[in-house]
């Protein structure tokens, strides 16, 4: 039922003043909801969509990975295949402030979709791309283009879920990395088995992952909502009820379509946690730029020939499902964001200090499988700044600089393994071991300060689709 409203009909100044919702929750009134029938709701179509998102992303960019044991190599000399690595994430560091304008400034779900849809098209092309030339080219849309998801998909979660629902609910979408992790290594073995006398296995693969892509990102286009008071699948008192009870909890609003460059300013140089999400996220995620690439190589130094090596990354995908659920339900269902967070790097530490000083091969294995603990810290990460950042354009910026720093750590990691230091790469390790010793106190000290600030903050729900940030905002309260 619609009551009478004082706010403007004119659109462009709800959309330039408030959030894309304000107008829609003040022109309608709440009726009574069955909220676990509505959560199962959403679970049941938006969370399958989101999950297919963040696999898909995950497996198209390790293709190249996959590809080297199919016969890409042959194209290419010395570092060129390294390079190809790097190219992607320079481009996706690059790509990352422009994918999230445009995912601001225009419709969300829509927007997604067609860099879906894009990216698709780029990883179907890596099939013709038979020279280092070609092959760097495609790398860096891949690059570009796939910089859209992590950001879109931490926006969208925050929309619909409460701040513990959203950590459950990234928990599920982040742990398709250790599915994709499964199923691209059954995909490469499968398609080895295929020979062609036109094209060779590896192209095979990259055309028919990108076509599945393509398709996929279509249907994103459709069935993906670009906010909450548009969502089609959803009736108007659903929508109300979640505007009134998950957005109003959160403090964080939904969307707004104006980018606002005080927002930024404020993010850039006005706030303290800023800096310390940044620097927190390259320290935790250097691990991550090192084993996502050298982990076979590390397994090969501790004694095992190559198939024992390629063998022993299969549990790697199963590890990461079990972590990623398990701290981030903790998170959901017990709080305490802050001290699992920080538990997550005691294994890595434990881990790297084995493999600095052990000569045991399984005990060096099993402390591999440790680092993939600090490894899986961003899923996280992801949820703590989505949950503690407010303004539309401040979330968009925040999620890109977090991308931004997880790139560089995916740079810098690869680039500890110097050809000096083979067979053992005792100054990698070292690094790996410093940086995740250093992520333990970083994040005690971002949580102590959210404590700290909550402490003066104001009790009240009524600024929550004013576009506020959360500094603006005297009653955001920061999860820790």
């Amino acid at each position: 039922m619609e009551k009478s409203s004082s706010i403007s009909s004119d659109e462009k100044v709800v959309d330039d003043k408030f959030d894309n919702a304000f107008a829609f929750v003040h022109n309608h009134e709440e009726v009574e909801i069955d909220h676990a029938k509505l959560m199962r709701k959403l679970d049941y179509i938006i969370l399958p969509l989101l999950c297919c998102v963040y696999l898909l992303q995950y497996m198209d960019k390790l293709l190249l990975n996959y590809a080297a044991a199919m016969g890409i190599k042959k194209n290419l000399h010395n570092n060129e295949f390294a390079n190809l690595s790097t190219i992607f994430y320079a481009a996706y560091i690059f790509g990352e402030p422009f994918v999230s304008y445009c995912m601001q400034k225009f419709p969300l779900g829509k927007t997604l979709g067609v860099f879906i849809t894009i990216w698709g098209i780029v990883v179907a092309c890596h099939a013709a791309a038979t020279s280092y030339a070609s092959l760097m080219i495609v790398r860096t849309l891949l690059g570009i283009f796939e910089a859209s998801s992590a950001v879109g998909l931490i926006i969208i979660s925050g929309m619909f879920y409460t701040k513990r629902q959203q950590v459950a609910r990234m928990g599920i979408w982040s742990s398709m990395s250790g599915v994709g992790t499964i199923l691209g290594g059954v995909l490469s073995f499968a398609f080895q088995h295929i020979k062609t006398s036109r094209f060779q296995s590896w192209q095979i693969l990259f055309l028919v992952m990108g076509v599945i892509t393509v398709v996929f990102g279509i249907a994103i286009i459709f069935f993906l909502p670009d906010n909450v008071y548009t969502c089609k699948f959803l009736t108007e008192s659903e929508k109300v009820y979640i505007l009134n009870h998950v957005v109003k909890a959160n403090q964080t609003g939904t969307k707004t379509s104006k980018f606002k460059k005080e927002q930024i300013v404020e993010l850039l140089f006005k706030d303290k946690f800023t800096w310390l999400y940044f620097l927190l996220t390259i320290c935790a995620q250097i691990v991550t730029g090192a084993i996502g690439t050298f982990s076979v190589t590390i397994t090969l130094s501790f004694g095992f020939d190559n198939y024992q090596s390629a063998l022993l990354q299969l549990p790697v995908g199963a590890l990461t499902i079990i972590i990623i659920v398990i701290t981030t339900q903790l998170v959901a269902n017990f709080g305490h964001h802050t001290l699992i967070t920080a538990s997550m790097f005691i294994p890595s530490i434990i881990g790297a200090i084995v493999l600095t000083i052990s000569p045991n091969k399984i005990g060096n294995l099993l402390s591999l499988y440790l680092l993939y603990s600090g490894s899986c810290s961003i899923t996280l990460i992801y949820a703590w700044i989505g949950a503690n950042t407010a303004g539309s354009s401040k979330k968009f910026i925040r999620s890109a600089m977090i991308m931004i720093a997880f790139s560089i750590a995916c740079i810098i990691g690869p680039q500890l393994f110097q050809a000096y230091s083979a067979p053992h790469f005792r100054p990698a390790k070292i690094v790996i071991l410093v940086t995740q010793c250093l992520s333990v106190p970083l994040t005690l000290l971002i949580g102590w300060m959210c404590k700290k600030e909550n402490e003066k903050r104001e009790e009240g729900t009524n600024s929550e689709f004013l576009d506020l940030t959360d500094m603006q905002n005297r009653q955001f309260k920061y999860i820790y």
